[in-house]
């Protein structure tokens, strides 16, 4: 057996990039806490997706869908716990924590849009809630080598075309969080096909700047209902153990496909 082992990805027509796993750090895997922060404004509600059994649907239908499937996937491989928190001019805590896929499946059924526009989003929020519910765990020194009880994963869900959003100043929250290795952070933007009159790639710019680190994940969707469950097949991964970023496709999608 050959020494090196790589796997080719074609990012492009024109570009190819390898992936070497012999170059990458090998991490046990550990149980993941992981907080959907779900978009409940109006344009979720307003966006829909084209099914070929169910007709058009509306976006927040199809991520609760998603969502729901991936919790039970995600509970087959570990014990795992999940929490939700939804997205207004700012990030609001949910529903706490909890193992049983069940009980994430019925939260996410009666989670419900608030049918209103908001011209801004506070980034720093987030990192607020995180810090305040479920800080990680901290580095012990000496045991690096050690996989952490667990770690703590955000998935954003955004579904916004004309609302930026902003970060209202630094804190203790953000600090820690940006810190620590145990703290990983995700984003699923989904919106319309950008335009003149939307912001959807200074969103996409602003979303890929939350957390700039090559663990994290910025994937973009337009309204292609097979490529979204991808995607979410992609957030599966524990974040220790997959590929970075640069080593996956995120340009922003001018068109819907």
């Amino acid at each position: 057996m050959a020494d090196n082992i790589s796997v080719s990805s074609s990012i492009s027509n024109a570009s190819v990039l390898s992936f070497d796993f012999n170059a990458q750090d090998i991490h046990p895997s550990c149980p993941e806490k992981i907080v959907f922060c779900i978009d409940v404004s109006e344009d979720v509600s307003i966006t829909t997706v084209k099914s070929k059994d169910r007709g058009d649907l509306p976006l927040f239908t199809v991520w609760k869908n998603a969502l729901t499937q991936f919790v039970f996937n995600k509970s087959m491989m570990g014990k795992h716990e999940f929490a939700l928190m939804i997205l207004t001019d700012k990030a609001n805590w949910f529903c706490d924590f909890s193992s049983d896929p069940q009980l994430v499946s019925d939260a996410l059924t009666s989670l419900e849009n608030v049918q209103e526009k908001y011209d801004s989003f506070d980034t720093s929020s987030i990192f607020s809630a995180i810090y305040e519910n479920c800080p990680p765990p901290s580095v012990c020194v000496g045991s690096s080598m050690s996989p952490p009880p667990f770690i703590v994963r955000v998935i954003i869900l955004y579904g916004r075309s004309h609302c930026l959003p902003v970060y209202r100043g630094e804190s203790e929250a953000h600090s820690e969080l940006m810190a620590s290795p145990h703290f990983f952070l995700d984003v699923l933007y989904s919106h319309d096909p950008p335009t003149g009159h939307n912001v959807c790639q200074s969103i996409f710019d602003i979303l890929s700047e939350i957390y700039p680190k090559p663990k994290a994940l910025v994937l973009d969707w337009s309204a292609n209902l097979v490529k979204l469950y991808n995607f979410f097949a992609k957030l599966l991964a524990h974040p220790l153990q997959r590929p970075v970023q640069s080593m996956m496709d995120n340009r922003l999608i001018s068109q819907k496909t």
